[in-house]
């Protein structure tokens, strides 16, 4: 109810804006509006395209100079602190990971995990009350492997991710809590990479980038795999300037103390990770980016699917800055560029709406045989479309490494697969909390038949490509 009553009163509060701006300004207000969106993406994307431009020329110099003085390494400067500083902190870790029904690929995740060249860590599978053969897999491998624990909720826990995660929160010890999906697979120096840059102090946690499995194929798998590329461009950028970097759900690497410290996961949230990571934002807790420890995941073959995952998704995405839209406009909370940042990231949340928003319109005038504005209309929709479309040119050529002319023909196909689904999937997220309709209920990722065969591929390090 709360969030209803704050959505629709910043729906009010525009509409009452754009009347006063239309008794003002002669011109249609929603396309005003939706100009200035585009002015933000346009600001927001070349400050992070500046901002990774100069950080991979600064990388590729100083790994040069690193090969002619003699160095064998080829960590990335990005991620890593002195090699004495990281050998120092070596904390305990607990791996999580929340299982529900995950019979096809949890026995592959775990023998993954074991493999891991690491010595202090537990791995914690949470049995979400499952009703497959979940719980015998995992007796089994528990008589392999003695640091492997396991939690089973029983039927009738409080339902979702963030509550399974919480359970196991009570329990374990460790100083650091790992959370991963059950279908995740990381190389076995994920913890040297991404610990160095936990360790410093007000630094609550560590994502890493996600990929999808490069042995899946089929049009949908390849256009996620080029939306986690988007993401990890983004992601990288908003590191680089300071602005708010957020989890993704899999390959969190989180101190205990952060979480100690903001209550852990919010149980009444869809979306733990979107959840968790502003509720770290308002409490002065900064996340790190780490291109270069990435976690595999499956990506989503059918489209029904992939639907219900993207509402959920937008759902708790536009929640989560209804639960905490009061810290977030508190003048002592965040910083000028995390203010910034966070203010852009909105906008592409409400660009589709108003895309469809005037849409409605230019079909009432035209049934109407009214004045409107088609040609401003269509102009304003492309150059939201060729916005898009660069950014994912740009991520696609560096962290899909395809080359230019692949990279541009695939960013036109990718950018009409975003806009096809995720507008109609947040326009009708905004209905469902804005009618207090019930928020989708989390469910585990549905496998394709050719999950467990998948393995996790080398990872070159990142340079700037031209």
């Amino acid at each position: 109810m709360r969030n209803r009553l704050i959505l629709l009163s910043i729906t009010l509060s525009i509409w009452m804006a754009l009347k006063a701006i239309d008794e003002i300004i002669d011109g249609p207000e929603i396309l005003m509006f939706l100009g200035l969106c585009i002015a933000v993406m346009i600001s927001h994307s070349s400050w992070l395209m500046v901002a990774q431009r100069r950080w991979h020329r600064r990388n590729r110099r100083l790994r040069k100079n690193l090969v002619s003085s003699g160095a064998t390494t080829t960590a990335a400067p990005f991620c890593a602190l002195p090699s004495q500083e990281a050998d120092l902190w070596q904390p305990w870790v607990d791996i999580f990971i929340a299982a529900k029904n995950e019979e096809r690929v949890i026995e592959r995740t775990v023998r993954g995990f074991f493999k891991l060249n690491y010595e202090n860590f537990h791995v914690w599978v949470i049995d979400d009350a499952s009703t497959d053969s979940t719980p015998e897999v995992l007796r089994n491998l528990q008589r392999e492997f003695p640091r492997l624990k396991t939690l089973n909720r029983p039927c009738g826990s409080y339902p979702g991710k963030s509550a399974a995660l919480n359970d196991a929160l009570a329990l374990a010890k460790g100083e650091v809590i790992a959370v991963f999906d059950a279908d995740a697979s990381v190389a076995p120096d994920f913890f040297q990479l991404t610990l160095p840059l936990l360790q410093p102090d007000g630094i609550a946690g560590v994502q890493a980038q996600k990929r999808i499995y490069e042995q899946q194929e089929g049009l949908l798998v390849d256009y996620q795999a080029s939306e986690y590329a988007l993401d990890t461009y983004f992601q990288m950028g908003r590191d680089l300037i300071g602005g708010a970097v957020e989890f993704r759900g899999n390959g969190e690497v989180i101190k205990r103390q952060a979480l100690i410290d903001v209550g852990g996961w919010n149980n009444k949230s869809v979306t733990d990770d979107l959840d968790l990571s502003m509720r770290f934002l308002i409490n002065d807790w900064d996340i790190r980016f780490c291109p270069h420890a990435p976690v595999w995941e499956e990506g989503v073959e059918k489209l029904p699917g992939l639907l219900r995952q993207r509402r959920r998704w937008a759902e708790g995405a536009i929640q989560r800055y209804l639960d905490y839209i009061f810290p977030l406009n508190s003048p002592t909370r965040l910083s000028f560029v995390e203010r910034l940042d966070t203010l852009a990231f909105t906008v592409y949340f409400v660009v589709p709406a108003l895309l469809i928003l005037q849409m409605s319109s230019e079909v009432v005038h035209f049934l109407m045989r009214t004045q409107s504005h088609g040609k401003l209309f269509a102009l304003l929709t492309f150059a939201v479309y060729i916005i898009t479309a660069v950014d994912f040119a740009i991520a696609i050529r560096i962290y899909r490494r395809k080359s230019v002319l692949r990279s541009c023909f695939d960013s036109l196909g990718v950018t009409a697969y975003v806009y096809g689904h995720w507008v109609p999937v947040i326009v009708t997220s905004f209905c469902r909390i804005l009618l207090g309709k019930q928020a989708s209920a989390w469910r585990p990722t549905e496998h394709g038949k050719s999950v467990q065969a998948m393995s996790v591929e080398p990872v070159k390090t990142l340079t700037i490509v031209r």
